[in-house]
């Protein structure tokens, strides 16, 4: 049976400003775990709003121990579905349903325009008549409407190593058939009367962080016949799954559905006869992980339209709840290939960036690069290039809004073009050798078309000049490339892809890493950590943090025990003369749920090893009185960064490092400077959230600077622009140093340096609003002395 609550509120004018809608007890007094809460609105504003929908299931409780649901809602007409079942605190506490006290719908902040116009509940009737249904998982999980809960306690599942699975819990928007499970099921026991069926499994386990479950062999079998098998090798796998969206073709056309919900390749669809008696449905595999079932339809073979249907459904929920922004962005029609700096100036020993517009218009096939390196008498420079491919991605870290944009910069082939081809960027990077002889070098791109050869020349103008080193640690969080660590014959290729990512980022020009180093708990894992860290200095990195191994170490052999390891690292490294890493004990405790681990392991390592660096991630300034704990502090702009706030937290001798700050070039080159940080690290090299390329399968979005391949050292690793943005800050950072230094001898110098200090912004906030335009300026006045 099917009730509806509707409370409306009419939208008389595009002036309007809010509207607050609140179910009370006696509205949702017979919710369950089927039912469907539905919002309805409209946002006449220019900008993107937010909606807020609260949850309590106990009296006036304080934000940890009700629901809170936000979502992005782009201009237009919206409706957002949110299962009952999936309502949970900040700690992951689903909610009592039937103890539910009040919902609130109220926008998120104040956009003339916005309205909330209606909320309901839904409790959706089944599919139809003789049409069977489940949505597994664990007990609770939300229930796509029409289908039955099936638990692992039911009868119909069977299996030695059965564990339900509900990932919806770590997600913002999750499809409630495909986000939860049951793995490690040996048999299903289907009650399908005598005739013939259409079956449908929904296979796919979505995985969560850094995890995307791999089955390689799979089998199906109905009353003893195979209906499905699946044999892979690791690098069919890496291929065709973990790489598998990395080829879609984002387009104006594009919705959430397409790319990341349809997942046919993902679901089995089969033809059985049932007698009468109960449908044994086998699964074999090479793991529980191919075990997994998240859903099961059964539809009359003769009549089989609830798929379709159930299709139509569930890309409406998609489309609603994962909507895509508008595009800003799009083609002339014309090809056209074009660079705004013809001639650009580069220093010995860095490199810079020539970037061009490129449009394929609508000529047919796949365009050929064909890149002239930058050359003169005297010699010629190394160049590569990248091209930019369109993605979409959340707005910000925790949004359901995808927007579309083109920072994900591929090395390679580009795909082919059908119909009228979007802009794309051609990003040509050119790297000058140190001692490098001046003059100018003559490079140029062909883009070589069905019919047409398009061409843009480039000069780069080394100049005659000499850049300090940077001493400073700036780089940013690596971990290894995840999906070679999955397979036992690939953990060799895992380690050699980790040295090749420190390679090209030392090509780049950073000088600081926090690796993923091993917890050195036995001598094997030793080894593996001073590998590491004599690669490090080889490379040449300034500086390294060790992020997890204290704190690893901590939890799996005692804070003294840890302590005792740590120390006897620093008493070899320095037996070697070798440096040690900083050892962070801390990741911003004030947040909620932070445990006070680190006070105990501040306490046994100062005892147990004095002379070991600790260092904290601070993230409030509620964190300030544990600063006395650190010899090393990273923080960022919610603890306090403006100019005055780093001299006063550098106090004590304490070492200062800005952290995961937006604009990198800024963050990691002029405010750097201008702040007197001790250095910058950026939030993350590699930390894809399940499936690299799905930006909605987690609670945050995919956060990626290298993109994952199959070649563990490819030519050029595929990138996100913020890594060419943290060099460029490097670049301006080494200019502003030899600026220093040619003012105490020169009067011009003196001058534009003075005038420097006093144009850059003392407080973050606005020095993060400072655009490419502004530093590509400050750069060019400084390079003018040196020409």
């Amino acid at each position: 049976m099917m009730k509806h609550w509707i409370l409306a509120l009419a939208l008389f004018c595009p002036s309007l400003v809010m509207a607050e809608i609140r179910l009370d007890k006696s509205d949702i007094g017979d919710v369950s775990v089927t039912s469907m809460l539905v919002v309805s609105g409209n946002n006449l504003s220019n900008t993107d709003a937010i909606a807020v929908i609260r949850a309590d299931d106990t009296k006036n409780p304080g934000y940890a121990d009700r629901a809170n649901i936000e979502r992005v809602i782009p201009p237009g007409e919206f409706n957002i579905e949110v299962p009952f079942a999936s309502l949970r605190t900040p700690g992951g506490r689903s909610l009592d349903l039937k103890s539910l006290q009040q919902i609130i719908i109220f926008p998120g902040r104040a956009e003339r325009g916005f309205a909330l116009t209606g909320a309901r509940v839904m409790t959706p009737k089944p599919l139809g008549k003789n049409i069977f249904a489940w949505d597994l998982g664990p007990s609770g999980s939300a229930i796509w409407p029409g289908f039955q809960p099936l638990t692992p306690n039911s009868p119909m599942v069977t299996g030695r190593s059965i564990h339900p699975i509900d990932r919806s819990t770590r997600m913002q928007a999750a499809d409630a058939l495909t986000f939860d499970g049951i793995r490690g099921i040996d048999t299903l026991t289907l009650p399908l009367p005598a005739g013939n069926w259409q079956v449908t499994l929904w296979l796919r386990d979505a995985g969560e962080w850094e995890f995307l479950p791999h089955p390689l062999k799979r089998e199906i079998l109905v009353d003893g016949k195979a209906v499905y098998r699946q044999n892979l090798s690791p690098k069919n796998w890496i291929d065709n799954v973990y790489l598998g969206l990395r080829e879609i073709k984002v387009s104006p056309e594009s919705s959430s559905w397409d790319h990341f919900g349809a997942r046919k390749s993902d679901r089995v669809t089969f033809d059985i006869k049932s007698t009468g008696k109960p449908v044994k449905v086998t699964l074999k595999g090479d793991s529980p992980d191919a075990q997994f079932v998240s859903g099961i339809l059964a539809e009359p073979a003769d009549n089989p339209l609830v798929l379709e249907m159930l299709t139509r459904q569930r890309k409406l929920w998609w489309d609603r709840n994962w909507p895509v922004a508008a595009w800003t962005k799009w083609p002339t029609g014309q090809p056209k290939l074009s660079t705004k700096e013809k001639t650009v100036s580069a220093a010995p020993g860095t490199s810079v960036l020539i970037p061009m517009e490129f449009e394929q218009g609508n000529l047919p096939g796949a365009p050929m690069v064909m890149l002239k390196q930058p050359s003169q008498e005297k010699g010629r420079l190394s160049a590569s290039w990248h091209w930019s491919q369109w993605q979409l991605t959340r707005t910000h870290l925790s949004s359901t809004l995808l927007a579309p944009n083109d920072n994900y910069l591929r090395h390679g082939l580009m795909p082919e073009n059908q119909g009228v081809a979007l802009p794309r960027r051609l990003m040509v990077r050119v790297d000058v050798p140190e001692a490098q002889a001046p003059g100018d070098y003559q490079g140029e791109v062909q883009v070589i078309l069905q019919g047409k050869i398009l061409k843009a020349p480039f000069n780069v103008s080394v100049l005659d000049v000499s850049l300090p080193a940077l001493e400073k640690p700036v780089g940013i969080y690596l971990e290894k490339q995840v999906q070679f660590g999955w397979f036992k014959e690939l953990t060799a290729i895992g380690d050699m892809a980790m040295v090749c990512d420190l390679k090209f980022l030392r090509k780049l020009g950073l000088t600081g890493i926090s690796p993923p180093f091993a917890t050195p708990h036995n001598e094997d894992t030793q080894k593996e950590f001073d590998a590491l860290s004599d690669n490090l200095n080889m490379l040449g990195f300034t500086s390294a943090m060790a992020y997890a191994p204290a704190k690893r170490l901590s939890q799996s052999i005692g804070v003294g025990n840890a302590a005792n390891v740590v120390a006897d690292i620093e008493s070899r490294y320095k037996q070697r003369l070798q440096p040690t890493p900083y050892w962070s004990i801390a990741d911003e405790p004030s947040n909620p749920g932070n445990v006070d681990l680190f006070k105990e392991m501040y306490q046994s390592f100062s005892m147990l090893a004095p002379d070991a660096k600790l260092a904290g991630h601070l993230n409030s300034d509620h964190d300030k009185e544990y600063l006395p704990m650190f010899d090393l502090v990273l923080v960022n702009d919610g603890f306090g960064i403006n100019v005055d706030q780093v001299k006063e937290t550098q106090k004590d001798d304490r070492e200062v490092w800005l952290y995961n700050l937006p604009n990198p070039r800024a963050a990691s080159g002029y405010y750097l400077w201008h702040s007197g940080a001790d250095g910058f690290l950026k939030w993350h090299g590699r930390m894809p959230t399940a499936d690299p390329f799905d930006p909605t399968d987690g609670r945050e979005f995919d956060v990626q600077m290298l993109y994952p391949s199959a070649n563990p050292c490819p030519e050029e690793p595929d990138i996100h622009t913020d890594l060419y943005e943290i060099m460029e800050g490097i670049v301006d950072y080494r200019w502003i140093l030899w600026l220093e230094e040619t003012a105490k001898s020169d009067s011009n110098a003196r001058l534009l340096l003075a005038s420097l200090k006093q144009e850059l912004p003392d407080k973050w906030n606005r020095m993060r609003e400072v655009d490419t335009r502004t530093m590509d300026t400050w750069r060019n006045k400084i390079m003018d002395l040196a020409r």
